[in-house]
């Protein structure tokens, strides 16, 4: 399994040491974009930190050079509005940075079977976004 790792604050990278995997890691938003292109990562672990507010559009642009890897997040905190931001764009899931060592290896596993990889809090937030959305749509 290739894995790229979009970090510019060195969070991840100390995780990774437990995960069986082939790991490339990138500091650089360009230089990542053009390598996710280039490998098609099965799966991209994303520092919110790197873009911030511009994650969710940042996770787009991974996806059009990439559409097959799976997107995670990684972040300290997070809003249940960011996260589902990320999510709409098309991430497959979101880990809270403090406890990554706790579950990087599930997190991998999960996602890569197809899983995504939310806590219920969140998964709640996304369905209610997602039916207030869709109540407020026309029926034809």
């Amino acid at each position: 399994m290739k894995i790229q790792v979009i970090d510019n604050i060195g969070q991840i990278q100390p995780m990774m040491q437990m995960a069986q995997a082939d790991i490339a890691f990138y500091s650089d938003e360009i230089q990542a974009l053009n390598a996710a292109e280039q490998l098609q990562p099965n799966m991209i672990l994303l520092n919110f930190a790197l873009r911030g507010s511009q994650t969710a559009d940042y996770t787009n642009l991974l996806l059009a050079a990439s559409p097959m890897s799976n997107i995670v997040i990684i972040g300290d905190d997070l809003h249940e509005e960011q996260i589902l931001q990320c999510v709409l764009a098309g991430a497959k899931g979101y880990q809270n940075s403090l406890s990554l060592a706790a579950y990087i290896n599930r997190m991998i596993h999960a996602v890569s079977a197809g899983e995504a990889w939310l806590s219920r809090k969140i998964v709640t937030y996304v369905l209610d976004a997602l039916h207030q959305n869709y109540s407020l749509q026309p029926i034809d």
